[in-house]
């Protein structure tokens, strides 16, 4: 952690920048998360019901 705090100040990077930029990278994370993982999840999820669902129906027959 002193290794990376020297560096930080070597550089002349205030902690408020660097606490910003890792604010925004978790923002981005989260978005990602809303954006893409959850619908595609919950299409998979559908998908595999409706799925589920089409064998059980075919195979009563």
């Amino acid at each position: 952690m002193l290794q990376i705090s020297n560096l930080l100040l070597a550089a002349n990077v205030s902690s408020q920048v660097a606490n910003n930029s890792a604010v925004g990278m978790l923002g981005s994370f989260i978005a990602a998360a809303l954006l893409i993982v959850v619908p595609a999840t919950a299409f998979l999820i559908f998908v595999s019901q409706k799925d589920s669902l089409d064998r059980t129906s075919t195979g009563r027959r």
